[in-house]
């Protein structure tokens, strides 16, 4: 009986330390693309209404590049200049 508690301590401890282990050989998550990004990276133009209208102004869309990482706003910028 204590070969067998002794057993499923050990069994449980090593469990227990294998999570963060498998945890850490996962890679990390890909950032997410927004939409001017895939469309970008296709080599098309987005053809979301909000992106399209804020693109006509020279802006970045709010709703679809919260951090402002629209590809295509600042190209017509490099181009403009």
């Amino acid at each position: 009986m204590k070969l067998i508690k002794i057993l499923s301590v050990v069994a449980c401890t090593l469990a227990l330390l294998a999570g963060p282990v498998m945890a850490a050989n996962d890679k990390p998550a890909e950032k997410k693309q927004t939409c001017c990004e895939k469309a970008k990276a296709a080599g098309k133009e987005c053809t979301h209404k909000c992106c399209v209208a804020a693109h006509k102004d020279g802006k970045s869309c709010e709703k679809c590049n919260p951090n402002k990482e629209d590809v295509q706003k600042d190209d017509k910028k490099a181009d403009s200049k």
